[in-house]
């Protein structure tokens, strides 16, 4: 653009001098090219100038939408700040009420969790106490059986006393009437008199008495030093065999059988199985699904003997027996109170497995 405007300034200041020179072929075709130059000036005018203040047209009103731009997004900005402080406010607020909400909870549930185990130690209260009454009951149950049963070996006592005595009677006066063969019939009631005092008392203390009551009054000359030196060891050695036929018969599935033999030998405060007795009685009457029966004989060994090696087997299968009863609650408390005392024996690994299938 400043070529051309630059070579017409410099044209129109030689044309002068030109002129004088010149011929009028040469300033026709001087003005020729003049009005060329003048129409490409034109044309570049309308062209680029024009074309120049379009742009810049434009360039302005971009300019002042720029502008606008900026304006509203300040203001947007102003309002997004705004904006941010009042929720910066709310989540204040809502934190609060969030915090203060959850403390209520915690302290709802914290209460929720004191009534729960105040109502558990109540209902372990109640299931111990009637476990208790149960066990009273069954212990007096037991007494007057065996209340009964002494009086029925005291009844039969006093009928051998008097049978004895009859005899005894007989006896002499039979004997009256053949004094000539009296030392060798006396030497016959006595060997028969010995064989009875080792083998009688071996069958239960009752018996013991029952039976020496008609010898001593047939044979006076014989001496209870000696009675006692032979039913000692006798009646432990019938004990073991006992303990022993028992757990045969309870093998063989003779329940019922082996638990009378076990309840005799839980019965004897001599015994020394007597606690072990005691569990096989519950194992009988479990096998013979007599759950309430087995959870009282459990429930003795649980009271009486609790640092007994059979304690946690006790404990144990009376949790199984309330579950065969359909009553998970209180076998879940037992189970709970299994693992609690006896944690580290072999039946807390199995009460764990059955707590967790409840």
């Amino acid at each position: 653009m400043k070529n051309p405007i630059l070579n017409f300034f410099i044209i129109a200041s030689i044309v002068p001098f030109l002129v004088q020179c010149a011929s009028q072929t040469d300033v026709d075709q001087l003005h020729y090219q003049l009005r060329i130059v003048n129409k490409k000036l034109e044309e570049m005018k309308s062209t680029t100038v024009d074309q120049l203040q379009k742009r810049q047209a434009a360039a302005s009103g971009q300019v002042d939408q720029l502008e606008k731009d900026i304006l509203k997004l300040q203001s947007q900005l102003e309002e997004t700040y705004h904006l941010n402080q009042r929720l910066k406010e709310q989540n204040k607020e809502l934190q609060e009420t969030i915090t203060s909400v959850a403390q209520q909870e915690a302290e709802k549930r914290q209460e929720a969790l004191r009534r729960m185990e105040e109502q558990q130690l109540e209902k372990e209260a109640r299931m111990a106490s009637e476990l208790n009454e149960k066990l009273r009951l069954q212990e007096e149950n037991v007494k007057a059986i065996q209340e009964a049963r002494i009086k029925e070996a005291e009844r039969r006592a006093r009928e051998a006393a008097i049978a004895a005595q009859l005899a005894k009677n007989r006896s002499d006066d039979a004997n009256s009437g053949i004094e000539s063969a009296g030392p060798m019939q006396h030497i016959r009631v006595t060997k028969r008199k010995t064989k009875n005092s080792v083998v009688a008392p071996a069958v239960s203390p009752v018996q013991e008495q029952t039976s020496s009551a008609p010898t001593q009054a047939s044979q006076p000359d014989s001496t209870p030093v000696q009675t006692v030196s032979v039913v000692q060891p006798v009646a432990a050695a019938v004990a073991v065999d006992s303990f022993q036929q028992a757990e045969s018969l309870y093998q063989k599935n003779k329940y019922g059988d082996a638990l009378k033999i076990f309840e005799q030998i839980a019965g004897d405060p001599a015994s020394t199985n007597g606690v072990t007795a005691r569990f096989m009685m519950g194992e009988c009457l479990f096998n013979q699904k007599e759950y309430d029966k087995a959870i009282m004989q459990y429930q003795k060994i649980i009271s009486q003997h609790g640092n007994h090696e059979k304690a946690p087997q006790a404990m144990l299968k009376q949790g199984m027996a309330f579950e065969k009863l359909a009553d998970k609650d209180t076998a879940k408390v037992i189970y709970k109170k299994l693992l609690k005392k006896h944690g580290s024996s072999p039946e807390a690994t199995a009460a764990q497995e059955n707590l967790d299938k409840l």
